[in-house]
């Protein structure tokens, strides 16, 4: 239907060459029609009514599927309201991605920007040493190339963190600082008894005297 096929065949019927012209297309075909009740003429006008209608029953699609605004399994007025404007605020995040993806010519859903974007992982990986210190390192993993063009479009950095590592002493020594504190505040506690003790010997010998 859209391309004139043409063959060479041999003497024993077998294909030895293929060619290929794009047929003309039909004049009707690819035509979008719109009803409406405006009273305007202009296409473009019509066109652009259509696609902010298009946005908004998007939109709902978005909260309701993508962001998880329903159901609501709040019990109270407060918990319901507040379930609403985090969902809302949760919108005004995605659809600000959305907008400045689209200034660079990048059209895609929210869902499959998620699908995207969790192709790259952060990992985290614990080890022990020899003195029992437990050592943590997190880095995130590189990101391919579909995510690296949506942060180069956004101005993100193509790794929200660098590497990080942490060392956490061993258990006893945790308990031993743990005990040193408790120690420690004991002691302010005591001092603090035996300065009000002394200050309020002090006023009553200046009473007496």
């Amino acid at each position: 239907k859209y391309y004139a096929i043409e063959t060479t065949k041999n003497s024993a019927d077998i294909v030895t060459d293929l060619s290929y012209t794009i047929s003309t297309k039909d004049k009707k075909e690819g035509i979008y029609l719109l009803r409406t009740t405006l009273n305007t003429k202009d296409a473009a006008t019509h066109w652009a009514i259509y696609n902010t209608i298009r946005e908004i029953e998007a939109t709902f699609r978005t909260l309701k599927t993508d962001l998880d605004l329903r159901p609501i399994y709040h019990k109270s007025d407060e918990a319901s309201k507040a379930h609403l404007h985090l969902g809302i605020l949760a919108y005004w995040l995605a659809n600000t991605v959305r907008y400045q993806l689209k200034a660079k010519e990048i059209t895609l859903g929210w869902q499959e920007i998620v699908r995207t974007m969790n192709t790259q992982k952060m990992v985290t990986t614990s080890m022990q040493n020899q003195y029992g210190q437990t050592i943590t390192v997190r880095q995130c993993s590189e990101p391919s190339k579909e995510v690296t063009t949506i942060y180069d479009a956004l101005r993100f950095k193509p790794k929200p963190f660098t590497r990080k590592k942490s060392v956490d002493p061993p258990k006893e020594f945790q308990k031993n600082i743990a005990q040193s504190s408790e120690i420690a505040q004991k002691i302010v506690i005591t001092y603090n008894n035996l300065y009000l003790a002394h200050d309020r010997t002090r006023n009553d010998t200046r009473l007496y005297t």
